[in-house]
């Protein structure tokens, strides 16, 4: 298995901003490969925002 990227040091992690909500800052992921295509990745598994991106990444993520 490949090393896991998290999704914050990835380069797919891209600014969604049709997700983003006045000063929140959306971010998903833009990798196809990966499960979390298109993925919110500073939100809680409950949908509560977050500051920063903390999901735990894939093993498709890129180092940025």
């Amino acid at each position: 298995m490949e090393k896991q990227i998290r999704c914050s040091q990835c380069r797919y992690a891209q600014p969604d901003p049709t997700a983003s909500k006045g000063k929140w800052t959306a971010y998903e992921c833009s990798n196809r490969e990966s499960d979390y295509y298109r993925a919110l990745l500073n939100i809680t598994e409950g949908g509560a925002k977050q500051d920063s991106v903390t999901w735990t990444g894939c093993e498709c993520g890129v180092r940025s």
